[in-house]
């Protein structure tokens, strides 16, 4: 591959990374924005209300998202409105799947996207700038920026996205039980494995694992530059033709 493409196929990645950067944060930004709102009104105001209807909220026409249930008891009735976004109110919202008590969001697809086009971004610099070339004080400075970059992203932002998403909508904490140990296994006791333990399996090994192949691609790519330069012998010669000696002791 010639220099000129090489940097044509480094700044086109580039690009692309970026571009789906910029939209796997959109997408994110308007899939965080709940479908639903919960408010109170007075009791008097929710009698009557059914989904569809209109009702003033703040001086705003909201639209009743669900029936409410009116206990003419109370002062207050809790009411759900449908949440209005701008002119993106068709990106999904909410869960792409969920359950009793957990909840796939969308917004995780676009944390996903961003992800991939940061990977991307990095990719097209490494291709464009560093790869073969001989390595400079400059590019070497800019590769270590690169490497700093991919860490924060892997070890930093993966793994903190993670525990927001299993902590969060995915509810994986210590009060859910995910399973029992069969009991002969455990003495005859009953002994249950939570989804927070389960949560923090992932994390500990997502983290080793990640850092394993941090190892083995940094060890991989010293090989790039062939192998290490002999060490002078005793009868090389300098350049002003005397021979080099080891100095004494």
């Amino acid at each position: 591959m010639s220099g000129t493409q090489r940097a044509l196929a480094g700044w086109g990645l580039f690009i692309v990374g970026l571009v789906t950067l910029v939209l796997g944060i959109w997408f994110n930004h308007y899939a965080n924005f709940p479908s639903v709102e919960t408010v109170t009104i007075a009791t008097a105001d929710a009698a009557g209300l059914a989904a569809g209807d209109s009702v003033t909220y703040n001086r705003q026409a909201r639209t009743v998202a669900a029936t409410p249930v009116v206990n003419p008891g109370l002062p207050q009735t809790p009411v759900d409105l449908e949440v209005r976004v701008d002119y993106f109110g068709w990106v999904p919202r909410d869960c792409m799947i969920s359950g009793g008590d957990w909840c796939l969001p969308w917004f995780a697809l676009g944390h996903l996207v961003a992800f991939g086009g940061s990977q991307l971004m990095l990719l097209g610099v490494a291709v464009a700038v560093i790869l073969g070339r001989r390595m400079t004080w400059s590019l070497a400075a800019l590769a270590a920026f690169l490497a700093m970059m991919e860490l924060v992203i892997l070890l930093g932002n993966v793994a903190s996205e993670w525990l927001n998403l299993a902590q969060g909508p995915l509810n994986w904490t210590e009060q859910n039980e995910a399973f029992t140990i069969w009991a002969p296994l455990v003495l005859g006791n009953n002994v249950g494995i939570s989804w927070g333990a389960i949560k923090d399996f992932v994390s500990i090994n997502y983290n080793m694992g990640a850092l394993t192949f941090i190892i083995l691609f940094a060890r991989w790519i010293q090989s790039f530059g062939g192998p290490m330069p002999q060490a002078r012998t005793a009868d090389a010669v300098s350049p002003y033709g005397r021979p080099l000696v080891k100095g004494a002791e």
